[in-house]
């Protein structure tokens, strides 16, 4: 593999583009915002039909900067240049660079009061992928083979996309508590993966060894890979399964559920766990690949055998037993559990008695997502000066360093239109959107109409 391709890679993980789940912690503290139950089931809102929402989430645990270094005369170079030295590069990287997006949109939301209660209804989409990266791959294309062998596995990718009908109802149960519950039903639509759990190399003199082992899944929504008479998987025997195309590939089922507490006038505690549970996923095409491929070097290669028809054939020799190693052979075993990125929400906000207007209060967060774990805590102020104008900030610190996010909720007749940003510090490479460090970045847009 070569720098360049594994550049790319560092800049796929360092920069990918931004796209979130349920996490608008802004919505918490604005007083009438319509959807404020995706953040806590429990907290009751207004009769409201909403159009359209669209959040978007990116995480990583690493960012450009630890590829690219700046030089005594202003410019740039790659981490791979012979002026930066192993340790400072290989230093700043961890263990696995990795980076998940993901993204949530309301196709259509309504809110009302029956039964004494606070009803929600959903129709959304929500999709994302991951990447990871080990550390050893970067080592490699940095050092070569030094020490000998280098274990290049534990290096994956994944995307998704699924339908969502979320059902939520909520009451206050007492004066000063309400609770609240969200059932998600998804339905997943399209998603693949591939795995390589293991791909050790060593080298002994000019002998190369390779050992590995990787397992694909593809769901079967638009075509069937088929399998040859050996069972490995083969392109060339593609059927059409466009009478599928209705059908979903799997099912899941997810669970919010909330508590808030108001002991004191103006002052409100929130509590929440969203998404306990996960998908069982149909992949249609599922596959593994495995084995040991051994290249003896060229030592024993005279110069009569020099010749282009003698190369080709090595070649083609080597190419041969990499192919008996990486085809996929298929798999019968087609259904996979795969569990949603857990996300538990603490809040605190206190309207300020002598000018009600004004509020203050601060908000934590904890994102169990596989690989990417995230927490962060926030200081947080909000003021609504008129009643067309919500406004709130805040600034804190978590996992990826300092942060800091705003919102703003404008009305117009019965029209809310909400729009938030969360982002960490650290900035950007000049005329790029590649964050510089590692970030947890969240962008939300929303419309709605009080009913």
């Amino acid at each position: 593999m070569s720098k360049r391709t594994l550049l790319s890679l560092a800049v796929l993980v360092g920069s990918a583009l931004a796209l979130n789940a349920q996490t608008f912690q802004e919505g918490f503290y604005l007083r009438n915002y319509a959807r404020a139950y995706q953040y806590n089931p429990a907290i009751i809102g207004h009769h409201f039909i909403g159009a359209v929402q669209y959040n978007s989430i990116i995480h990583n645990n690493v960012g450009a900067g630890s590829f690219l270094y700046p030089t005594a005369d202003g410019g740039l170079v790659t981490a791979f240049n012979s002026s930066i030295s192993a340790d400072t590069f290989l230093g700043s990287l961890p263990e696995y660079c990795r980076t998940r997006s993901d993204i949530h949109a309301s196709l259509v939301s309504y809110g009302f009061f029956a039964g004494g209660a606070f009803h929600t209804v959903d129709l959304n989409v929500r999709g994302g992928y991951g990447v990871s990266v080990p550390k050893e791959l970067f080592a490699f294309a940095k050092l070569g083979m030094e020490g000998g062998s280098r274990n290049l596995g534990n290096l994956s990718l994944g995307a998704s996309i699924m339908a969502e009908l979320a059902y939520g109802y909520a009451r206050q149960v007492t004066p000063w508590l309400s609770v609240g519950a969200r059932a998600k039903l998804l339905l997943p639509i399209m998603g693949g993966r591939y795995d390589v759990t293991r791909m050790n190399m060593t080298i002994n003199g000019e002998n190369v060894a390779l050992d590995y082992w990787g397992e694909l899944y593809l769901t079967n929504r638009f075509a069937q890979i088929g399998s040859n008479n050996e069972g490995y998987l083969d392109l060339r025997h593609l059927s059409s399964t466009l009478d599928l195309d209705y059908l979903p590939s799997g099912a899941g089922l997810a669970f919010d559920l909330g508590l808030v507490f108001t002991p004191a006038e103006g002052l409100t505690i929130s509590t929440s766990v969203m998404d306990l549970g996960g998908v069982y996923w149909f992949y249609g095409n599922r596959a593994m690949s495995s084995g040991v491929a051994k290249f003896e070097g060229l030592d024993h290669v005279g110069m009569a055998q020099l010749n282009k028809t003698a190369l080709k054939e090595m070649a083609l020799d080597v190419g041969n037993k990499f192919l008996q190693v990486l085809r996929p052979f298929a798999s019968q075993d087609k259904w996979k559990w795969e569990r949603l990125p857990l996300q538990a929400n603490l809040g605190v906000k206190y309207e300020l008695p002598f000018w009600r207007k004004l509020a203050l209060g601060a908000t934590g967060r904890y994102l169990n997502s596989v690989g990417v774990p995230y927490w962060d805590a926030r200081l947080g102020l909000e003021i609504n000066p008129w009643k067309w104008l919500d406004v709130t900030a805040n600034i804190g610190t978590g996992a990826r360093g300092p942060v800091f996010g705003a919102a703003v909720e404008f009305k117009f007749h019965h029209f809310r239109l909400t729009g938030g940003l969360q982002e960490g510090f650290g900035g950007f490479i000049p005329s790029t959107s590649t964050h510089i460090k590692p970030v947890f970045r969240v962008l939300t847009v929303g419309l709605t109409y009080d009913l």
